[in-house]
């Protein structure tokens, strides 16, 4: 297994999409003295991250911080630049001692189209520690990049194209 990636603590988180609606590429960046780190996601599990992260922080039951607005501001700001890796397990825990939360991004190479083996030693792994008022930042421009999609078909559901859509419900 290659060395862990560590970005602890970060300097600026953000989760988002790049591209227009149809062809995005979800991702996750990090920056740290100036390196910077992207994985690339599936829209799905960006969902779900700001989905657990936001429940996660709230569990946690710890007062809420305010992030000021220009970290907020980064938090959003996804660049396009070229993922280091797929992530297919994530991972959220937290370090009481210091106040960051971990998310932990795994590539876990194997077949496509298995389920993951998180316990796989395979792939590369990338560990971000961040504050609480980033990580909930990063929650809400996670969830807004997806809001930006394609609106769903009211009959399927399934997103609507620009140049048309070909409901199967039309049949």
């Amino acid at each position: 297994m290659a060395e862990p990636i560590e970005f602890d603590p970060v300097d600026t988180i953000a989760a988002g999409a790049v591209g227009i609606p149809g062809s995005r590429r979800f991702m996750i960046q990090a920056t740290k003295n100036g390196a910077v780190l992207a994985v690339l996601l599936e829209k799905e599990q960006m969902g779900l991250l700001a989905a657990e992260a936001g429940e996660f922080l709230d569990k946690l039951g710890l007062p809420e911080e305010g992030l000021d607005p220009v970290n907020d501001a980064l938090c959003g700001q996804v660049r396009d630049v070229e993922p280091l890796f797929r992530a297919r397990v994530i991972g959220i825990g937290f370090d009481p001692a210091r106040e960051l939360v971990l998310i932990e991004l795994r590539e876990v190479a194997g077949d496509e189209g298995e389920p993951p083996d998180p316990a796989d030693d395979d792939g590369m792994v990338a560990r971000i520690y961040a504050t609480r008022p980033q990580v909930r930042a990063l929650t809400r421009h996670g969830a807004a990049s997806i809001e930006r999609g394609r609106p769903p078909c009211p009959l399927c559901q399934g997103p609507m194209d620009p140049e048309g859509h070909r409901c199967p419900r039309w049949n």
